[in-house]
C-alpha cells in the first residue's frame, strides 16, 4: 500500500499501524497526491491512503486515474471538512473508501483490507452526509421505505450492516452466518432494490433512516 500524508508525525503513526499487520506493507510514502501515480506502478500498490486536505479539485484526475487502474483509494476525512472538494466529487472519481482521519486503528486496517479485496469501506456518518447532499435529487423517504419493505428481515439486516460500512466477512461474524450466505443475501437485496453497488445500497438504506424534511 501507499501512504499520502503531509504531516510527518501522522504519517509515521499510520505506517506503524499498518506495518504491525502481517498482511499489509507500506511500499511508499509521499506528501503529494500527484506523486502517487508513479509510485502506484510498483508492486504491492493495491491501496492508497490519502488525507482529504490533499485532494483538491486539481487532484481529482489523479484519483480517477488511480481508480481506473484498479487501485483502492481510502480518503481520510478531516474533522472540520478539511477540503473544498465535495464527497460527491471524490466518489464520482471511483473512490470506494472514505473514513474519518481519527478513526480507530483497527477500523483503518479493516478498510485497507476491504479495499484490497475490491470492497468499499465507507463510514456511516460519511454515507449520511452523502444522503443529505442528494436530498433534493432523489425520491422521498416514504417511497424508499416501501422498497426496503420488500426485503425479508434477514435481507434488511444485511443491507443495514452494508450501510454501516461492514465487509461481507464482518457481516457474517455479526450475524453468525457464512460468508457465502451473506453474499447470497446481498445479491438478492441488490437485485430486489435495483442497485448495482454497495455504495448505492448504503445510500438507499441511510436515506430511508434519514428524517423527512
Amino acid at each position: 500500500m501507499l501512504l499520502c500524508e503531509d504531516q510527518e508525525v501522522f504519517r509515521l503513526g499510520l505506517r506503524a499501524v499498518f506495518e504491525a499487520q502481517p498482511d499489509i506493507a507500506v511500499v511508499a510514502e509521499t506528501a503529494d497526491l500527484a506523486e502517487v501515480l508513479a509510485a502506484a506502478d510498483g508492486p504491492g500498490s493495491r491501496v492508497v491512503v490519502v488525507r482529504q486536505s490533499l485532494v483538491g479539485s486539481a487532484a481529482l484526475p489523479v484519483l480517477r486515474e488511480l481508480c481506473q487502474r484498479g487501485v483502492g483509494v481510502l480518503v481520510l476525512a478531516e474533522a472540520n471538512g478539511g477540503s473544498r472538494t465535495s464527497l460527491m466529487d471524490v466518489l464520482q472519481c471511483g473512490v470506494r473508501g472514505f473514513l474519518p482521519r481519527r478513526a480507530a486503528a483497527q477500523r483503518l486496517v479493516e478498510a485497507v483490507r476491504a479495499l484490497a479485496r475490491q470492497e468499499p469501506a465507507l463510514d456511516a456518518a460519511v454515507t449520511s452526509q452523502l444522503v443529505r447532499h442528494l436530498t433534493g435529487e432523489v425520491p422521498r423517504p416514504t417511497a424508499v421505505a416501501r422498497a426496503l419493505d420488500r426485503l425479508t428481515e434477514r435481507q434488511r439486516e444485511v443491507a443495514e450492516l452494508v450501510a454501516q460500512g461492514l465487509s461481507n466477512e464482518e457481516i457474517a461474524g455479526r450475524l453468525f452466518l457464512s460468508s457465502a450466505t451473506v453474499k447470497s443475501h446481498l445479491t438478492a437485496v441488490m437485485r430486489r432494490l435495483d442497485v448495482r453497488t454497495r455504495t448505492q445500497l448504503a445510500i438507499l438504506v441511510n436515506r430511508d433512516h434519514a428524517p423527512a424534511a
